[in-house]
C-alpha cells in the first residue's frame, strides 16, 4: 500500500514539475522530452500497482478493461487489443516518433504506441486523483503538442493575431503550427473525448477561416477516444454524433480530418458519405508516405 501511495506522489511530483516548466517556455521544445517521459514512466508504473478487471464491451470487435487502485479509483476504459502489451515497447517507439524516427514503423505500432501512452497517462491520473479531468486534458495536450511539434519541425503557438482594421490583438487557440510563406499552417484542438461541447472545434475554425481566409489554417482535432462505461448497463459504448458532425461540417466549416488514436467504427465510415468527414488514426497520419507526408510532399517551396 505505502509502495503504491509513493509511485502515486511520485506522479503528482512529475507532473507538477512538467507543468512549471511548460509555463515558462514558449511552445514545448525537445527539452521538454525528459520531463514528459519522467510523468509517462512514473503512470506505468502507477498503473503496475493497480489490479486489472475485464469489462463487457457493446461494440463489436472490440474489448476494453479497467484499473482500480488500492484506495479505489477506478480508471476509463481501456481498449484491450489496441494497447501494447509491453509499456517498455510503447515508450520507445514513441521517443523514436520524438526523434524523428516514425518512418521506421508501420501505422499500427505507430497507433499502438501512441494509444499506450496517451491512455496510460489519463488511466493513472484516473486512479490518482478524484476529479483530474483538468490535468488529464493538459497532459494529453502536451503529449500531442511534443508530438506534432517534433514532425512538423516548428514550435507550437496557442493563439493567433486577429486581422482587424478595429480590434488589435490576439485571440486564444488550441495547438497552432505556422510553416511559412505557401505552406500549410495548422490548427490542432486536442481533446481526450468529444463529448465536451464538440461543436466548439467547428466553430472556431470558422472565426479563423473569415480571419485568414477558408484552407489557410488547416483544422485537425486529435482525440484519444469515445469509450466510457454506461452507467445502467455498466457495459463500455462509444458516445458519437455521426450526424451532427456532418451537418458541423457542411454548414459551419470545413475541418481537413479529424485523428483518433482509438477510432469509433461509426465516425470511421464518415469517410465514405459525400460530402465526407474524414477520419483516421494517428498512425495514418504518421507513418511514411502517410496523409501529413502527402500533404507537406505537395507543399514543399
Amino acid at each position: 500500500m505505502a509502495d503504491a501511495e509513493d509511485k502515486r506522489t511520485k506522479m503528482n511530483e512529475e507532473y507538477e514539475v512538467l507543468k512549471k516548466r511548460v509555463a515558462r517556455k514558449r511552445g514545448l521544445g525537445t527539452e521538454m522530452h525528459a520531463l514528459l517521459f519522467s510523468v509517462i514512466g512514473a503512470a506505468g508504473r502507477v498503473l503496475d500497482e493497480c489490479e486489472r478487471i475485464d469489462l463487457q464491451s457493446s461494440m463489436e470487435g472490440k474489448s476494453y478493461h479497467k484499473f482500480i487502485s488500492q484506495t479505489g479509483y477506478a480508471s476509463r476504459p481501456i481498449n484491450s487489443g489496441l494497447v501494447l502489451e509491453s509499456f517498455g515497447d510503447a515508450s520507445e517507439i514513441f521517443g523514436e516518433i520524438l526523434r524523428g524516427g516514425r518512418k521506421e514503423f508501420t501505422a499500427d505500432q505507430l497507433t499502438r504506441a501512441a494509444y499506450t501512452i496517451g491512455i496510460s497517462c489519463s488511466a493513472a491520473i484516473d486512479v490518482t486523483r478524484k476529479s483530474g479531468k483538468k490535468r488529464q486534458n493538459r497532459l494529453f495536450d502536451w503529449l500531442c503538442g511534443t508530438m506534432m511539434e517534433s514532425v512538423l519541425g516548428v514550435r507550437s503557438e496557442r493563439y493567433l493575431e486577429v486581422l482587424n482594421l478595429d480590434l488589435k490583438g490576439k485571440f486564444p487557440t488550441d495547438l497552432v503550427f505556422e510553416l511559412g510563406c505557401e505552406r500549410p499552417n495548422f490548427h490542432f484542438p486536442v481533446r481526450t473525448s468529444t463529448t465536451d461541447q464538440i461543436i466548439h472545434v467547428w466553430a472556431l475554425q470558422r472565426m479563423i477561416d473569415n480571419i485568414y481566409g477558408n484552407g489557410r489554417f488547416l483544422g485537425m482535432p486529435i482525440i484519444l477516444s469515445e469509450a466510457s462505461i454506461d452507467s445502467k448497463t455498466g457495459k463500455v459504448t462509444e458516445i458519437c454524433l455521426p450526424w451532427e458532425w456532418r451537418l458541423y461540417q457542411m454548414h459551419l466549416a470545413s475541418l481537413w480530418c479529424v485523428c483518433y488514436f482509438d477510432a469509433p467504427q461509426k465516425y470511421l465510415k464518415l469517410n465514405r458519405v459525400f460530402p465526407p468527414v474524414r477520419v483516421v488514426t494517428i498512425g495514418e497520419l504518421l507513418q511514411d508516405g502517410g496523409k501529413m507526408d502527402e500533404l507537406l510532399a505537395e507543399h514543399r517551396i
